[in-house]
């Protein structure tokens, strides 16, 4: 028979044990979906990012204020870069990634378009839960993701449902890159374009040389079939 005292103990450290279990689960980690040039991904991830052991460093985080045709569109767009330290399932290409968070104040954006992606690996995922950095769990979730052919653009779809009043969730873009700069995204408003300043990644300069180097390549090839006329062969 237990006495008062161990019922006690052993009760508390069932609540203990709930309330752990039900924090861990808010906190949750969820790993990222890569996305190929040229996919989609209809099905976003949502969950945390950190995990116990790296938190990650934060070398960038700003907020810009957007008002188009006299608050036609306007709110604010945050973007934050966010570095890991470890390379792992939730954090799978040991760079950088870009987060973006959308409220709006009027308007209605059915898509965001960011550039800048090309030249690297890319897995996306969302953060609508109240662990996240950005406005947490009222986040309105992306309905896809998806990347041109190319690999520079990355399109997050909201079907409509980001109006007035809402924000999204925390928009996600994990890559190899190491270096950013501040390019212009898309916000498209029921068909309208407008751009609003961005950060997204850059090539390191040993990347650029090497891609330098294959287009002097090519232009050589080409020249050289251009002006190498047909040979005649003598008996």
């Amino acid at each position: 028979m237990f006495s008062n005292r161990a019922f006690v103990m052993v009760f508390a450290a069932g609540l203990q044990a709930a309330a752990l279990f039900s924090s861990s689960s808010a906190f949750a980690v969820v790993a990222p979906v890569a996305l190929a040039p040229g996919a989609t991904v209809s099905s976003i991830p949502n969950g945390g990012s950190s995990y116990v052991g790296d938190e990650g460093t934060v070398p960038f985080d700003h907020t810009v204020t957007f008002d188009f045709d006299n608050g036609l569109l306007s709110g604010t767009l945050r973007e934050r870069v966010i570095e890991y330290t470890q390379t792992n399932v939730y954090h799978p290409y040991g760079g950088l990634y870009f987060d973006y968070e959308i409220t709006l104040t009027s308007g209605n954006v059915t898509g965001f378009s960011v550039p800048g992606y090309s030249p690297f690996e890319v897995a996306v995922k969302e953060c609508g839960i109240s662990s996240c950095g950005g406005s947490g769990a009222n986040g309105v979730s992306a309905e896809s993701a998806s990347r041109s052919s190319d690999g520079n653009l990355i399109t997050f779809s909201f079907d409509g449902d980001l109006i007035g009043g809402t924000h999204s969730a925390n928009l996600q873009v994990l890559t190899n890159a190491h270096s950013f700069a501040d390019p212009f995204a898309t916000l498209v408003d029921n068909g309208t374009n407008f751009y609003v300043p961005v950060i997204t990644p850059v090539p390191e300069p040993s990347t650029w040389a090497m891609m330098l180097l294959g287009f002097a390549g090519i232009g050589f090839m080409a020249y050289r079939r251009k002006h190498s006329g047909p040979r005649i062969r003598l008996a």
